[in-house]
């Protein structure tokens, strides 16, 4: 609802916090302000507004003017270099913190350091120059919201305690009355200022340090509550909890279970960045086109046209465009190929102050512990001041040489939301787990056997080999058993609703055309995807026009499908990064349908042999474990 506002007020008649600050903060999302003198006793007087502002998610840009002496002044007007005039400002601003901090109530302070923290408070500050002399002395406002409707007031009083007990007048223009073309001036205006536009007004910005030093000034916790962005807030607060965490860090892994929102968590971390002008470039990075695309998506619909949004990968060739943009840009880009190391290459060359005001993400991020990419990119990454990994499972088996590499390029786990704390929170919903046991058939047992023979013969000769290769090559045998198939057409004819909503995985497409004459019988509606030819049919499996997929490995990772419900194992690995991957595929809750409830089919090996290690039985255990959590109250 919109606010109703005088279109007049002044100090004597009226209580300005109360007719027109709090019932705008109380309404509005956006709060853009220029005023010549700010003091945080301003909060004091608008509290009740501020806290709904930021309980609602609100964003204010605040131009000011700073408090500096004639020899500051003498400086920023003067002919010094670019580095050493915001060298200067910036001692300036961090001398001014301690006094500011010493003059005011220690919860207002607590309040302001968290707002701008959260990026709810931008500070900018503003300086004349050229043919101006003297301070930004400006008082102007603008309030909006989320429709499109916007107010703005003009008027001489200052954002200070003082302000609302000098004898001040405000004047109110608003966009849904005859008075629009005044706010859209007073829009304009401020835009033009803020990014740098005017040529008598120099702007700085609260970098990094002048950041850090008034986030160190919170006292206690946040004195208002945040909301996601998701209407469910309290079953996504762990979003919140894992961006704070980011912020103090600077660096390190989000270990976040399937589904539980890491390419949303990432988005927030980089509006803050942004926001706060950390930030001015983030390099986005992964391997396959489906979540490259994904990202393209979410990038596009989630930032205002001011951030450019380019791509790398397929026929998309955007990486000079990228690093010849002086704007804030996203650049999403294939790890592949050589493309992240030729795109590091050159932003050295091309940008070498970049190191400090470059976010990198990589999502998926125990693929990039690959021995290709320890070659091309050790010590490349970690000179970068922000570096973010995501994944459900980062750690990976059996690789501390690739655990290493990325603990020491983009930093260790920092956060943890595993799938129990999904179910747990309702982000996941519950499913029942359908363990079916199979022997192998004497000739799976002989290929076993060669593959152990061959193994021992290479030992005994002197060559060097490893037991994880063996273990793969045995591990194959399993996955490929035949055995599994009478089990499977038993299990479909007792339960046909298995198929439903349906991803099928198998190891190889000749194992996948032997599943297909069993679903034949049960399910007409399927089709594969194995790869880039098969991409049409992933999408119609998406758009519900297929119910049954069988594919081999290419959905294990980032592609969201809510519908799916159920998923059949007929390939699973040792590690539990592609089972928890895949399960996770069903474990989506579904919008359309509330009461979802999942199921997995899984193949146990029972073996006596010596070769057939636990991996099974340790899988069976583990999502029999996970199958009784239940959802908790929110």
């Amino acid at each position: 609802m919109l606010p109703i506002i005088d279109t007049c007020y002044n100090s004597s008649d009226y209580c300005i916090e109360e007719k027109l600050y709090i019932p705008c903060l109380e309404w509005a999302t956006k709060f853009d302000r220029g005023v010549g003198y700010f003091t945080s006793g301003w909060l004091s007087h608008t509290a009740k507004g501020m806290a709904s502002f930021a309980q609602r998610g609100g964003r204010a840009r605040w131009l000011t003017s700073p408090i500096l002496d004639e020899q500051d002044y003498n400086v920023i007007r003067s002919n010094f270099t670019n580095e050493e005039i915001l060298s200067h400002f910036r001692q300036a601003i961090l001398g001014q913190i301690d006094t500011f901090a010493a003059e005011i109530q220690e919860d207002v302070l607590n309040a302001l350091a968290w707002m701008i923290f959260d990026g709810i408070i931008v500070l900018r500050f503003a300086v004349p120059t050229q043919k101006l002399d003297g301070d930004f002395h400006d008082k102007f406002g603008i309030f909006s919201d989320d429709e499109g409707n916007q107010l703005s007031f003009n008027g001489s009083i200052n954002d200070s305690a003082k302000g609302f007990s000098n004898y001040e007048s405000i004047k109110v223009f608003r966009t849904w009355n005859s008075t629009a073309p005044y706010v859209e001036n007073d829009a304009q205006r401020f835009e033009r200022i803020w990014e740098g536009r005017d040529p008598n007004l120099r702007i700085f910005s609260t970098d990094k340090a002048i950041q850090e030093k008034i986030f160190r000034l919170r006292t206690s916790e946040r004195p208002y509550h945040q909301i996601s962005d998701d209407k469910t807030d309290r079953r996504w607060i762990h979003q919140d909890e894992a961006v704070s965490i980011f912020l103090e860090r600077h660096n390190g892994i989000l270990e976040m279970a399937t589904g539980t929102g890491k390419t949303r968590t990432a988005l927030k971390i980089i509006h803050r960045l942004f926001a706060t002008d950390a930030i001015s470039r983030v390099i986005i990075s992964m391997h396959g086109n489906d979540l490259l695309k994904q990202w393209v998506k979410e990038c596009l619909s989630d930032f205002e046209a001011d951030i450019q949004v380019y791509q790398h990968f397929e026929s998309n060739k955007d990486l000079q465009r990228f690093l010849l943009c002086r704007k804030k840009c996203i650049l999403i880009i294939s790890r592949d190929a050589g493309y992240l190391a030729e795109c590091l290459l050159k932003l050295e060359t091309r940008i070498p102050a970049g190191r400090d005001s470059t976010l990198f993400v990589f999502d998926e991020v125990h693929g990039f512990g690959a021995s290709s990419f320890r070659r091309e990119l050790t010590g490349k990454i970690a000179p970068y001041r922000y570096r973010l990994g995501l994944s459900a499972t980062p750690e990976r088996e059996y690789d501390e040489l690739g655990n290493e590499f990325i603990r020491d390029e983009i930093g260790s786990v920092i956060y943890t939301f595993g799938l129990e704390d999904a179910i747990r929170n309702g982000i996941l919903c519950e499913f029942d787990y359908f363990p079916l046991n199979y022997s192998l058939s004497e000739d799976d047992r002989r290929r076993k056997q060669v593959i152990i023979a061959t193994f021992s013969a290479k030992r005994k000769r002197g060559e060097a080999v490893r037991d994880e290769d063996m273990y793969q090559q045995l591990a194959m045998v399993n996955k490929l058993s035949r055995s599994k198939l009478p089990l499977f057409h038993d299990f479909i004819a007792q339960h046909p609703d298995m198929l439903e909503r349906c991803l099928i995985f198998v190891e190889t497409k000749e194992y996948g055309t032997a599943v297909q004459q069993i679903l034949i019988e049960y399910c007409q509606n399927y089709h594969t995807y194995y790869g880039e030819d098969d991409e049409g049919n992933l999408h119609r499996f998406a758009r519900g026009e297929l119910n049954c997929l069988v594919t081999c490995k290419k959905i294990s990772e980032g592609i969201d499908i809510k519908t799916v419900k159920n998923i059949i194992l007929f390939s699973s690995d040792r590690s539990r990064l592609v089972t928890t991957q895949r399960i996770g595929r069903s474990l989506r809750i579904d919008p359309d349908n509330p009461s979802k409830r999942a199921g997995v089919v899984d193949f146990i090996c029972q073996s006596d042999s010596i070769e057939d290690d636990s991996a099974d039985t340790e899988r069976r255990d583990w999502l029999s474990d996970l199958a009784q959590v239940r959802r908790e109250k929110i």
